[in-house]
């Protein structure tokens, strides 16, 4: 594991970060097969000249994509799937427990494009329950990247450790958090920011958005909130997360999620389970499907978890306390 931790090159692309470094582990490894359900990436002209009998392009048949990795995974291949990862789950849920967690192959599926990264596709596009239906799969793993260097480092955790695990990622590219902390990613949390008193929980990339709203509410509230990113949502490091929340006084957790059944629900469900009396609350999407149309800051505004919501909620919060 070691020696994966390093990314090869700096990324500027999500999508780049992932499958690069899968090209480099498929090239070292010819049992790596790539399947994909007619999506892009630059790094798929590398797979096609370099390594074609290790890539297959399926089509936009997502579920047939899931069988065909269950028979490929039985012959001994290591296999990775990638689609936009609403269909990659929703689309594919029966054949996913059916195939592959049934006979617990340990098969990647990669999914890019989760919460609103396509938000102005509208209501079939967004990717906003996929934690929730995916952590009910027994056998399952679930990593969420949170910038392009932790990203970089879950194909090779994947491939080094194999287990049926769905990996969700984003487009474009965000701040680094994670360079000078690779070593930390088999914890699968780590306390990007610390604080005194109260603790915002958060996963994927807006935890970027949670740094920040946590860095506002020191310089202008005087609140040192501290920032824990859960990156491995499942299985959840019970043990870590319970020392890293042990000082403090009240818990939020922030997701671009549904706000049960995601994080919020994995937090709450950890701190029944461990008898943890902690004022709590968790701030996320409400129940209900989303037919407004643009980018994610547009739909966070509208929808009600722009970081002037997620503060109000916060001081709202520790007002009725």
């Amino acid at each position: 594991m070691k020696k994966f931790l390093k990314p090869h090159t700096a990324y500027t692309e999500m999508r780049d970060a992932f499958f690069e470094e899968l090209f480099q582990i498929a090239s070292h490894d010819h049992d790596v097969i790539l399947l994909h359900a007619d999506q892009g990436a630059y790094a798929f002209q590398k797979f096609y000249s370099s390594l074609p009998k290790q890539i297959i392009n399926v089509g936009v048949a997502e579920q047939n994509m899931i069988s065909v990795a269950a028979g490929l995974a039985l012959s001994g291949k290591k296999v990775f799937v990638h689609a936009i990862s609403t269909f990659l789950t929703l689309r594919c849920y029966e054949q996913i427990k059916v195939d592959l967690s049934i006979m617990n192959l340990p098969v990647i599926i990669a999914g890019i494009g989760p919460g609103f990264t396509y938000g102005a596709d509208g209501p079939t596009h967004h990717s906003n329950q996929d934690i929730a239906i995916m952590r009910a799969i027994p056998h399952m793993r679930i990593l969420n990247a949170t910038d392009f260097f932790n990203l970089a480092v879950f194909p090779h955790f994947a491939y080094s450790k194999p287990q049926l695990t769905y990996i969700r990622f984003e487009k474009g590219n965000f701040p680094d958090l994670y360079s000078s902390r690779m070593d930390s990613i088999p914890d699968g949390l780590v306390m990007l920011k610390p604080g005194k008193k109260s603790c915002l929980i958060t996963t994927g990339t807006i935890t970027h958005k949670a740094i920040d709203i946590a860095n506002y509410l020191k310089d202008k509230r005087g609140l040192d909130m501290a920032v824990i990113d859960i990156y491995q949502l499942k299985p959840l490091n019970e043990k870590l997360l319970k020392k890293l929340i042990k000082p403090f006084e009240v818990v939020f957790t922030l997701e671009e999620h549904l706000s049960y059944g995601g994080l919020g629900t994995i937090v709450a469900d950890f701190l029944v389970d461990h008898s943890i009396k902690i004022d709590f609350l968790r701030i996320g999407l409400p129940d209900g499907h989303c037919f407004i149309y643009g980018d994610r800051n547009y739909m966070h505004k509208h929808i009600g978890i722009a970081s002037n919501h997620v503060i109000r909620k916060i001081d709202r919060f520790l007002k009725s306390r």
